[in-house]
């Protein structure tokens, strides 16, 4: 599955601001006054593929064996957003769509950066529960410390946490 065309362009990830229905109860559009997050998330995850090469080679490696910019060009992708949720996102891989919670748009636009990585990677194969791959992909983005990961010990000034699994 790639990107989606209409009128000639090239669609990418797309983020439900009305315009868009989640099979998944209680996700919804993107509040107006949360979608510049949002847009700049998905702006600056552009940014990171052409600035970061391990980035893209990062999410070849999980079992879905998509790049990063295939995913963020995938038409088919919806972002929503869940009011009620206590954790940063969650990924519905059925119907190839995520939510961001408050959490994360509370905390600010690199944490909703993060979270987006996170759950494309979900969606790109990387399991939840105990396993690492998931949030190792914001590591792989250069949103985190080598450090952080070899030691466990948090950073709170990046969005990496050794401490999340799947």
């Amino acid at each position: 599955m790639g990107a989606g065309v209409a009128n000639g362009r090239v669609q990418m990830m797309q983020i439900n601001i009305g315009d868009h229905v989640s099979p998944r109860a209680g996700w919804l559009a993107v509040p107006n006054n949360l979608r510049d997050q949002i847009r700049w998330a998905r702006t600056h995850a552009f940014r990171i593929t052409r600035e970061i090469t391990g980035a893209n080679t990062y999410f070849r490696t999980l079992p879905g064996g998509r790049s990063l910019s295939d995913l963020l060009n995938d038409g088919s992708l919806w972002v929503n957003y869940d009011p009620v949720m206590l954790e940063f996102g969650r990924t519905n891989n059925v119907h190839r769509e995520m939510a961001i919670g408050i959490p994360a748009f509370r905390i600010g636009r690199w944490t909703v950066l993060a979270t987006l990585v996170h759950e494309l990677a979900h969606i790109n194969g990387a399991p939840g529960g105990n396993d690492r791959r998931a949030e190792e992909a914001v590591l792989a983005c250069g949103m985190g410390r080598r450090s952080e990961k070899t030691s466990g010990v948090d950073d709170p000034w990046t969005p990496y946490n050794p401490g999340i699994g799947g």
